[in-house]
């Protein structure tokens, strides 16, 4: 393996500049940057930068890892990988946001040859006929072992921020790579913070790996500890006068035409932050809030987290991008999803010394920290980028060595962690025991043999936790004596559910539980676990809490651990009733291709015999659950644009008067009717006193209250042609059963089809 250190002092200028390398061990070399039309007349860019100048003239074939700040230019680097090879090329990224932002970089150089794979059902739907492919880890690893045709005849892979492999999701990354290096097909990978980073070069048995130590645009970091900040405002509560100190030290490290990312530790010190500024005036971009805000102009300051809306988290990408927000706090979950530069980076730091491990703990991790001030620096805008680490119970220079420490660690992806691990917890055990599987899958009674392939399992293919695995899954039934696969087995690997969630859907399926909480295990890739942070506060919490409780009184334990409770809050409507949602925060806003995914699980349960449910109860469980509407009155989800809290309004109204809504897939104006039969010319006047009542406590403006429901009342008749049923639902659907067909077929049709099956 060739081994490269990119140096600090390498320059990229308006006319050149240069790039001073040298080997591991040897003495500093300087080239002069090239031309990029020399290399390729699709590029752009007058020169390649330093980085990209050296890997341009060391890759000369195979595997190879690349680390880098953000912001490195490492998208050409994935260019200059993939230009010369033949056959189908993969760049992989980890969210759906990295791989739209990926596609319309490539777009560059490949134009429209490029197809996007990120795990939409229509995908396996749609020919690939691009040059590249780009798709999530997941969608990836699925199509591998469904050997969907686009996985064919591939010459090379890209795994951007292939530092995931030491995440939950880590496991995903080994099954690739494994499959990867035993096909021989050229990876390269890209990161930005690896500690131990020569052992991944190794396994992935790197001809060339490159770490650069050169940055576009230079950091400064300074570690000050928070208490050297006053409070913003006298607070009570330690997340509360920690959220304090932090907005104080945000402007008063801030310049005035500086764009910050301030990184909290946990999402209620974010929260808090907030009501700190609401309360002291500050303008807040969110909506969605576990506190009611005051409207203001000037907008200074927003949260970015996995609880706010899909939608309203994208606006708040969108403003910051443009320059229209100075101030954008955020978790640790931005610095691996979007890419979003800023001129300055704050980093809470919560440190406290483990007394079971005997060792300092940072709450973020230090390679978390680290991934968070890369952030810092916005090319071509500012000359420098600042990053102040503000530490809380660990002083200055026990930070900065433990920080030191941090990039100097082991390479322990999450799978090794797992057999290591003395209390195996539930993440753990659903890698593993998905692992186990893919092992029989590809060498049958010879499994370990594809586990010594991996990084982590192989010095542990013997050890008692691969063997309890083994015994688990034969016990259970999905692997038989001779190492044959079950067809629960099959299923698990072709969908991604792990045995683990699986077995917990079939036991809550032989206690005959509450539907959607029968459900809630297939949801694997949701964690559901913040709805209450928003509701909590809320005069009726603790009333409709019992009554989620009470629909779950037979399944115990679990369906607290797996947030069960707070995902029946949400189908049942109860988020009604607090007039601070506008939307359904976290996981419950983005559940459209969620559900299309648990259409087609619920069709391959039934094709093995685990269920006996018809297509229209599988199709009406998908409406409960994307619109958050209890199944009985699902088909109300499928008015076009009415939205959560719409159909929750008008349900609420037909409870009251025991109305039943029309089947999922009628007429809408067969609701219409209903309505209007029941409650006349008074139809408009009871929504509002359901809507001021129930969901304002009375305290509302009238005026907004009548707005809102003749919105509701502009939907049904503009609906009233159409069907009870959500289009791309029924068309997905309806795809699994018809096939390709069912894309060219009119929506009557397919409803048609669809009664006739059921």
């Amino acid at each position: 393996m060739r081994h490269y250190i990119l140096l600090e002092q390498s320059s990229l200028e308006k006319d050149g500049g240069r790039a001073v390398f040298k080997k591991v061990n040897g003495r500093p070399k300087e080239v002069g940057l090239i031309r990029g039309e020399d290399v390729d007349e699709r590029i752009v860019y007058e020169f390649l930068n330093p980085l990209q100048t050296l890997f341009y003239l060391k890759y000369k074939g195979g595997n190879c890892l690349v680390t880098a700040p953000t912001s490195a230019g490492k998208s050409l680097i994935a260019f200059l990988f993939m230009r010369e090879k033949e056959g189908r090329k993969v760049y992989l990224a980890p969210t759906k946001s990295l791989v739209y932002e990926k596609v319309v970089e490539l777009r560059r150089y490949y134009g429209n040859r490029i197809d996007i794979r990120t795990g939409d059902i229509i995908d396996v739907f749609r020919g690939a006929r691009g040059e590249v492919t780009v798709a999530t880890f997941e969608n990836f690893a699925l199509a591998l072992r469904n050997k969907l045709p686009w996985t064919k005849n591939i010459s090379c892979v890209v795994i951007d921020e292939i530092h995931h492999i030491t995440t939950s999701r880590g496991f995903i990354l080994e099954e690739v790579i494994t499959y990867l290096l035993e096909r021989d097909i050229d990876i390269l990978g890209l990161s930005a913070t690896l500690p131990g980073s020569i052992e991944m070069a190794r396994w992935i048995r790197a001809d060339l790996f490159i770490e650069s130590l050169w940055r576009p645009v230079p950091l400064e970091r300074r570690i000050i500890p928070l208490v050297e900040f006053e409070e913003f405002t006298k607070a009570k509560g330690s997340d509360e006068k920690i959220a304090s100190r932090l907005l104080t030290a945000v402007y008063e490290l801030k310049k005035p035409t500086d764009q910050v990312i301030l990184f909290v530790h946990k999402k209620g010190v974010g929260w808090k932050l907030l009501e700190i500024a609401n309360r002291e005036k500050i303008g807040i971009m969110n909506k969605t809030l576990p506190f009611e805000k005051e409207e203001r102009e000037e907008i200074e300051i927003a949260f970015h987290n996995a609880d706010i809306p899909k939608e309203e988290r994208e606006e708040i990408e969108r403003a910051f991008r443009r320059g229209e927000l100075p101030i954008l706090v955020a978790t640790q979950t931005m610095a691996y999803g979007v890419n979003l530069p800023a001129d300055t980076v704050i980093v809470s730091v919560k440190a406290f010394f483990d007394q079971k491990t005997r060792k300092w703990k940072t709450i973020p991790d230090t390679l978390d920290i680290l991934q968070m001030e890369g952030r810092a620096g916005r090319l071509g805008i500012k000359e420098k980028g600042y990053s102040f680490i503000l530490p809380y119970g660990m002083k200055e220079d026990k930070l900065k060595k433990e920080i030191e420490k941090g990039m100097n660690r082991e390479f322990k992806p999450f799978l090794k962690e797992t057999v290591e691990s003395e209390e195996m917890d539930m993440d753990h055990l659903k890698a593993l025991s998905l692992f186990v599987l893919l092992g029989v899958l590809y060498e049958g009674g010879n499994f370990k043999n594809f586990l010594k392939k991996t990084y982590s399992l192989k010095e542990f293919v013997n050890n008692p936790v691969i063997e309890d695995t083994l015994e688990w899954l034969k016990d259970a039934g999905y692997i038989g004596e001779n190492f044959e696969l079950s067809d629960k087995a099959i299923f698990c690997i072709r969908s991604g559910v792990s045995p683990v969630n699986y077995e917990e859907f079939l036991y809550r399926k032989k206690i005959g539980i509450y539907e959607p909480a029968l459900i809630r295990p297939l949801l694997f890739t949701k964690r559901f676990d913040s709805l209450y942070d928003f509701v909590k506060e809320g005069e009726t919490f603790e009333e409709d809490h019992f009554y989620v409780i009470s629909l779950l009184s037979t399944c115990g334990g679990s369906c607290m651990e797996d947030n069960t409770h707070q995902f029946v809050f949400y189908i049942e409507g109860l988020t009604f009733k607090y007039k601070n949602i506008q939307a359904p925060p976290s996981d419950f806003s983005y559940l459209g291709t969620d559900v299309l995914h648990l259409a087609r699980t619920l069709k391959e349960i039934r094709s093995i015999g685990d269920i006996d449910w018809n297509d229209l109860k599988i199709l009406t469980l998908c409406h409960s659950i994307k619109y958050g509407i209890s199944p009985d009155y699902a088909s109300l989800g499928g008015i076009k644009g009415i939205g959560h809290i719409r159909a929750n309004l008008l349900k609420r109204l037909m409870v009251q008067e025991k109305i039943k809504p029309p089947s999922l897939g009628e007429k809408t104006e067969t609701l219409i009717d209903l309505l209007k039969d029941t409650f006349g010319e008074n139809l408009k006047s009871r929504l509002e006193e359901v809507l001021l009542f129930e969901r304002y406590k009375g305290e509302e403006d009238k005026t907004k209250v009548q707005r809102e429901v003749q919105q509701l009342i502009k939907i049904l008749e503009n609906n009233r042609k159409g069907n009870l049923i959500d289009d791309r639902i029924l068309r997905t659907f309806m795809l699994f059963t018809l096939g390709e067909k069912a894309l060219r077929m009119k929506k009557e049709e397919l409803i048609k089809e669809l009664l006739i099956t059921c």
